[in-house]
């Protein structure tokens, strides 16, 4: 019934209001509302004595009273700081349409997105997934790539479908770094137990890896790579292939147990004119040995041998001892009785070398103490009667020349 105002008349005893008897009809309609409402008809059910604040007005049940707030519904109670469901039942936050359910605790905030079904943990989620039985933990085909621990078991499970040979949906065990390497479905070594020195060897009918002897029933194996000598080389070609460590002219070979003994009979050389590359022929107390380049031969006196080369048609190079770096047309020093060599194999005929007693092209040529060749290697024992001064000339270019000092 909507609220029934009283005619009042436009001024007082203008006799156009409601009568007594209209007005009070109208009081009474309002009342009888008004206590249907917050009462049971007769007496209003409703106490608003002494509230606090926060409180809200509950039904007892008889009467409405200031209250604190404990139960949303008759399934759900407020307790404390707690929302608890009174019945077993589940408590459900929907929100509407697509809008998101977020939890805020401090700066944090997680979402669970109600378009995309995704749930975010900004920061770090802590749970528990330890069942007292694998049987107790949630089926493979319902929750996949579920993760959990069973007690007891040192592996980690994980709900996962298997393509490889059909297996479907099944919990894995996940390996872990105190697992045995039994715990893969291809290795058993549970069957046999494996013995020191063995390996896992792969086993055709069972289709896994068992324990076995590292050469056991492998023919394929070479028991050696290659082995090379001086001249040819050889490899194992199956598992047992024998190496033979072979003797030879005045040499024998031993073998006892992991020893090899090579054994020599014959005579060792113990005077250099044995050797194939060496000349002594002449041979006197005081003489060395020098190598010319092929054989090793006598010489009278230590030899100090520079390098002769050439720059353009201009200069002569030297380098060798006496010289940091090569020199152009450099002054020589010579000492008598002391031998040099000059080598001139990278000009050769180009640039022939010749030791002259004067200058020019046209110089009278010095030969004594030489051996060799101007356009190779020419080797020079300089007399003890050499004058004081020589030089040194192309034979077909004049620039390049100079000075010898003859010393001693």
């Amino acid at each position: 019934m909507a609220k029934q105002s009283l005619n009042l008349g436009t001024v007082a005893n203008d006799n156009t209001g409601d009568t007594l008897r209209g007005g009070g009809d109208k009081v009474n309609d309002n009342f009888n509302e008004i206590y249907s409402a917050i009462g049971n008809g007769t007496n209003i059910q409703l106490s608003v004595t002494n509230p606090a604040v926060g409180q809200v007005l509950r039904y007892n049940g008889s009467n409405f009273i200031p209250m604190d707030l404990t139960t949303l519904t008759a399934a759900l109670d407020v307790n404390g700081n707690s929302i608890v469901s009174s019945t077993n039942g589940n408590i459900a936050l929907a929100p509407n349409g697509t809008g998101d359910v977020t939890i805020s605790a401090g700066s944090v905030t997680a979402t669970f997105d109600g378009a995309t079904g995704d749930i975010d943990f900004p920061t770090r989620l802590g749970y528990k997934n330890e069942f007292p039985a694998l049987g107790n933990a949630p089926s493979a085909a319902s929750y996949g790539g579920f993760f959990f621990t069973v007690d007891g078991d040192d592996n980690p499970y994980v709900n996962i479908n298997i393509t490889t040979g059909g297996v479907g949906d099944v919990r894995a065990k996940i390996a872990t770094e105190y697992s045995s390497v039994d715990l893969f479905s291809d290795i058993d070594t549970t069957t046999v137990a494996p013995t020191n020195n063995q390996v896992l060897k792969w086993d055709s009918t069972a289709s896994k890896w068992k324990p076995g002897d590292d050469a056991a029933g492998v023919s394929s194996v070479n028991l050696f790579a290659t082995v090379a000598g001086d001249t040819g080389s050889t490899t194992a070609n199956s598992q047992t292939d024998t190496l033979t460590i072979a003797g030879g002219t005045n040499i024998t070979t031993t073998v006892v147990g992991d020893t090899i003994t090579l054994d020599f009979s014959g005579s060792l050389t113990t005077t250099l004119s044995s050797l194939t590359d060496t000349d002594v022929g002449g041979l006197v107390q005081g003489d060395s040995l020098f190598y010319n380049g092929s054989n090793w031969v006598v010489t009278r006196s230590p030899i100090t041998w520079w390098e002769v080369n050439a720059s353009g048609s201009s200069d002569y190079t030297f380098a060798g001892p006496g010289f940091s770096s090569a020199t152009a047309d450099a002054t020589l020093s010579v000492m008598k009785g002391m031998t040099y060599a000059f080598d001139n194999t990278v000009q050769s005929s180009a640039h022939p070398f010749r030791i002259q007693s004067s200058q020019g092209l046209s110089g009278n040529p010095y030969t004594t103490g030489q051996t060799g060749s101007g356009t190779a290697v020419l080797y020079w024992t300089v007399p003890m009667d050499a004058p004081s001064i020589l030089y040194y000339q192309c034979t077909l270019h004049a620039a390049m020349n100079g000075t010898i000092n003859v010393i001693g």
